[in-house]
């Protein structure tokens, strides 16, 4: 080891001279030739580090050899040693755009730079000897086959990404090595399938750069697209993507604690799922669909089971959006749905493929004869668990539809089960509620109310049945026997009304409007009222009874009747047509059911040879008259209620008739007639209803049409957006996100629409407070609905952005403060050139306020004490529980310098004794420089003016650390001054200010010292760029240069639209004249 070191050492000591004469000066053994001595150098390393990986790989001892690894000196060598041959070896026989930029890569132990190519003149890498490279990737590929041992830690770190290149140049390239090139393939091939997921991806996606050779992209793409395939490799493809977003900034959660990034791990913000979406839902070309999804898909199951972490919510996102949401790989039949949904439907659903159990009403059966379990409560558990999280997470109606459809029976099975109060189950059967609910809100149809109501007694299929286990949960089991029937009347009656409850319950007006409400009432009702008449057949019948009619199917569609009355007047009251429709059909059907059974009587009291057997045979005549009384009685009974029901119609106050209704109840009239004469068997009270009813009846069509005209209510022209509005009150008030974000859309498209019913301050308000949403579906549509509010409403919106924004109260925490800001710069480019006038003085004077206030937040302060004497009084208390020091047992924390180092940058964001975030402070000079940038005129001069003092004087000031982003976002702003100059200038706007003169040179003499001594290498490359526009813009002012017209270089010497002094020469001419011929005395 002392050897490498006293060799090596003059890397690091000797200035002057490139690496590789100092080392071949060094060794009397490498000869003068610049080549053979790069040769020698690179070789002689290579065998310094087989030395060393020799060594640590015979040591017996594994932990003493890696402690000697990572000691300082030692490792100091070994990392010169591999940027020696890397830099010196690898690179200059690269072809151009092979390898990871140099200043992408880690940065070099190397003294003085580092040479990437031949010193001597001449030498190109065509004609570099191929031979070295082939050398250098045998004997570090010598190291690789150690896999753990010795040097493969340290090469790994540093220069794989290195090794991998050359392999790459050896084996694709088209002027490389032709013969053995697939050997260099395999062994890339395998050495990228022994490299960890989580280090190749950083690996693969910097050598796809943008200047990555043709010849090579095809080959990294198709190994990096391949990468998912590999156990955890679609966690790591997620962990990847939100490693390389940015990422929000350090906040503090509820205990005061800093939250690193290294220990809850990078965010995932809708953008991440969104390219995590898109890049595991696309195919590899050397894969198949089915081949692709069938391996990756037990990876997003096995995340979309991890309930309430962001795993779970990417997962959702990639299989509902990604895969579900696209027609090629998600519509029924392909890989997408076999490998996602049928898993789900096989279980909620045994038969789905057969459309026989939906198509026969379920009884309730209470017979325990269950001969064995076809889904367990685990297997039912876990699809409700995989349903909800694909469509409670994330806002998808569209897929909402596509799932709850086929799956609309099972649910309400489950969920009349789930609600049983005789029955305790787990919290996660309580699922079906919010599923279904969900669906009736997004995307269901009055058909699916339909269907749940003629199926209320649905408890399974033909075949099985819901039944709970031991435990809390509930299994599918078969059905023994067929069908049962409940022989207690009671607990029968108890079902239904417990059923109806439910399913009421769906039909809240925030889910089912009036007009779904009056058309479900008259569907239920036609099947009580009608169905005993015999004009409307009933296809949903008992499975296994043969008969025509079920009494259980009248009792559920009565009893759903009378509670709708009791609950949705007014909403079947407002259209009344369809009801009239329905009355006047079973008072038809009354009446001449009732002219039947008098014809029938009096043929039966004549005299005939048929009345003399009855003598004998009286019995069944007994038993015919008997049932045919109750029959009578039942419709006698339907025409009471229907009677009843009309009534309560007419004599509405609201109730006025238009043409329609009143045809319809001109024809009702010789129905009534007949009802109230005296061969009528109506009782006294019906008679009386309907004698009332027909006198309503003359009383509202005999008005004069000059009258009712005048009566009539006149339609209200915003009624629907009323509506529209209500609904989505009450959908942003929803627990579920995809609830609140319709919601939300509907809010959008009022606003859209320039409704007069929105108040633009409530409305704002609501917005605002929408930003306080955890969900990004929520907070980021609320952003851009509010910047569409603002190009509406500009100056109210805009003056309650600014006021929310600085929070003089102190009553927003720093997020919602930052996300304010956000909707602040979204308004202020949404308004573009109409940010004039109030809005923006407020805007300016805001943000200027903000950028630049030193003063003190005395709330923030108070509670930032008082947080610290909370902490200080539990440390005391766990001393003395403990009788000194409380060990630290959460060793597993990270506590590294990084984090360390994390901390301390958010205490300076934070600011000493109250003193504004630094956050807030840039966030609000990246809103003034966007708004400078979107409407200088607008803004004006003393507004612009303000500005570039305010950032000048943070660059003067603000030098520490932590304050970095604050440098940069000034910078930003003289940026964005200088580009709307430019844009001024190019628009022939003439604005009446700029930069010029002492003031242009004091801030580019100010830049050019931020430049020299600034630590923070972002703010120095933005001051390079803006010193570049300034010294730009400054010449164009010198010489009177403008970007608009002609593009000229030349200085203007007052020649330009003027002609020559003595001469008939027009320089401004840009047609040649023809020449003209005069006479000449």
């Amino acid at each position: 080891m002392y050897i490498v070191t006293d060799q090596i050492d003059p890397i690091f000591k000797v200035r002057g001279q490139s690496v590789i004469e100092r080392l071949a000066q060094n060794s009397v053994s490498i000869q003068t030739n610049a080549t053979d001595a790069r040769a020698a150098v690179i070789r002689n390393a290579l065998a310094h580090l087989l030395d060393i990986h020799h060594t640590l790989v015979a040591n017996s001892n594994p932990g003493a050899s890696q402690e000697v690894l990572y000691t300082s000196n030692t490792r100091r060598t070994i990392d010169g040693l591999l940027d020696l041959i890397s830099l010196e070896g690898i690179y200059p026989n690269l072809s151009p755009g092979v390898g990871i930029p140099i200043e992408r890569r880690v940065a070099s132990v190397l003294k003085d730079g580092i040479v990437t190519r031949p010193a001597v003149e001449g030498i190109s890498v065509e004609n570099e000897d191929k031979s070295m490279l082939i050398e250098i990737v045998g004997k570090l590929g010598e190291i690789g086959e150690s896999k753990v041992k010795g040097l493969w830690p340290a090469l790994q770190e540093r220069v794989l990404v290195d090794l991998i290149a050359a392999f790459c140049q050896l084996a694709f390239a088209p002027q490389g090595v032709q013969r053995g090139s697939e050997d260099y393939a395999s062994y890339l091939k395998r050495l990228l399938d022994e490299t960890p997921s989580q280090v190749l991806y950083p690996i693969l996606t910097s050598l796809l750069q943008p200047a990555c050779p043709t010849w090579l992209r095809p080959h990294l793409s198709a190994a990096l697209s391949l990468l998912p395939l590999r156990p955890d490799g679609v966690r790591h493809a997620i962990n990847f993507i939100a490693s390389t977003a940015p990422q929000a900034p350090l906040t503090q959660d509820d205990n005061g604690q800093n939250q690193s990034i290294l220990a809850s791990g990078p965010a995932l913000s809708l953008e991440v799922l969104a390219h995590a979406s898109k890049v595991l839902s696309s195919v590899p070309s050397a894969r198949s669909p089915e081949d692709y999804f069938s391996t990756i898909a037990p990876q997003l199951l096995e995340l979309l089971d991890k309930e309430g972490s962001d795993m779970q919510r990417a997962a959702a996102y990639i299989i509902g959006t990604g895969i579900l949401g696209r027609r090629i790989h998600g519509a029924p039949g392909t890989i997408g749905w076999k490998l996602f949904v049928v898993p789900i439907l096989e279980v909620l659903d045994p038969d789905f493929n057969s459309m026989s159990n939906k198509n026969s009403q379920g009884a309730i059966n209470n017979s325990q004869n269950i001969e064995h379990t076809i889904a367990s409560g685990k297997e039912v558990s876990r699809a409700l668990h995989r349903l909800s999280a694909l469509l409670l997470i994330h806002p998808n109606p569209g897929l909402t539809k596509r799932l709850i459809h086929p799956l609309l029976l099972p649910l309400w099975g489950l969920l009349c089960v789930t609600e049983d109060p005789k029955i305790t189950v787990d919290v996660h059967y309580k699922k079906p509620f919010q599923l279904l609910s969900t669906h009736f809100k997004l995307s269901a149809s009055t058909g699916d109310i339909f269907r749940l109501a003629d199926h209320l007694l649905w408890d399974g299929g033909s075949t099985w049945t819901y039944q709970k286990d031991y435990g809390e949960s509930i299994q599918l089991c078969q059905r023994s026997g067929g069908f049962g029937r409940s022989t207690e009347m009671a607990g029968l009656i108890n079902t239904i009304a417990l059923r109806v409850e439910i399913f009421l319950s769906l039909l809240k007006p925030d889910i089912i409007d009036e007009q779904e409400i009056s058309s479900i009432f008259l569907h239920v009702s036609e099947r009580w009222l009608l169905g005993h008449s015999g004009h409307q057949t009933n296809p949903h019948l008992l499975a296994g009874d043969e008969s025509s009619e079920d009494p259980l199917l009248a009792l559920v569609y009565a009893k759903i009747t009378e509670d709708m009355l009791g609950r949705f007047k007014d909403q079947i009251a407002a259209h009344p047509d369809q009801i009239i429709q329905l009355v006047q059909q079973l008072l038809d059907s009354f009446i001449k059911q009732n002219a039947e059974a008098a014809k029938q009587q009096a043929i039966s009291s004549e005299p005939s040879f048929m009345g003399l057997s009855s003598i004998t045979t009286n019995t069944p005549q007994r038993d015919a008259n008997s049932g045919a009384d109750d029959t009578t009685e039942d419709l006698i009974e339907l025409v009471s209620i229907a009677l009843s029901l009309l009534s309560a119609i007419l004599s509405s106050p609201e109730f006025i008739p238009n043409s329609k209704t009143s045809s319809l109840l001109m024809l009702l009239q010789p129905t009534l007639s007949q009802l109230t004469s005296s061969r009528s068997c109506l009782p006294s009270s019906a008679t009386m209803t309907a004698s009332n009813i027909s006198a309503l009846i003359d009383l509202r069509t005999s008005l004069p049409s000059n009258l009712s005209k005048p009566t009539k209510k006149t339609a209200d022209p915003q009624a629907a957006d009323r509506r529209t509005h209500a609904l989505a009150l009450t959908y942003l008030t929803e627990p579920l996100p995809p609830v609140r974000a319709e919601g939300l859309s509907l809010l959008t498209s009022l606003i859209r629409s320039s409704s007069p019913i929105l108040d633009i301050p409530s409305t704002s308000i609501l917005l605002l407070s929408l930003l306080q949403d955890n969900e990004e579906f929520i907070y980021l549509p609320a952003i851009k609905s509010l910047g569409l509010l603002a190009s509406r409403h500009s100056r109210t919106v805009v003056r309650m952005l600014v006021d929310r924004y600085t929070d003089r109260e102190e009553d927003m925490g720093l997020d919602q403060r930052l996300r304010v800001g956000e909707a602040l710069l979204k308004t202020i480019e949404g308004l573009g050139g109409a940010l004039v006038g109030e809005a923006a003085r407020t805007v300016g004077n805001g943000m200027i306020d903000m950028a630049g206030r030193r003063g003190r937040r005395i709330k923030n302060l108070e509670e930032k004490r008082q947080s610290i004497l909370r902490d200080e009084r539990k440390k005391r208390e766990a001393e003395q529980a403990w009788g000194g020091e409380v060990p630290k047992l959460d060793d597993d924390e990270p506590t590294d310098e990084v984090n360390e180092r994390l901390s301390k940058v958010l205490e300076g964001w934070e600011g000493k004794e109250g003193e504004e975030d630094v956050r807030i402070r840039t966030s609000a000079l990246s809103v003034l420089g966007i708004a400078i940038e979107t409407n200088i005129a607008g803004i004006g001069s003393t507004i612009v003016s303000t500005a570039v003092d305010i950032a000048v004087s943070i660059l003067k000031v603000e030098v520490h650390q932590e304050k970095a982003i604050l440098r940069r976002a000034a910078v930003l702003v003289i940026m964005s001054l200088i580009k709307a100059l430019y844009k001024a200038d190019e628009q022939g706007q003439t604005l009446g200010f700029g930069l010029a003169g002492e003031n242009l040179g004091e801030i580019i003499q100010v830049l050019k010292y931020i430049q020299a001594t600034d630590s923070d290498e972002v703010v120095v490359g933005h001051v390079r760029e803006v010193i570049e526009s300034l010294e730009t813009w400054q010449s164009k002012s010198l010489f009177g240069i403008s970007s608009s017209g002609l593009d000229r270089t030349a200085p203007n010497f007052g020649l330009e639209g003027t002609q020559l002094a003595g001469l008939s020469v027009n320089p401004n001419t840009t047609k040649a004249s023809r020449p003209r011929i005069e006479e000449i005395e």
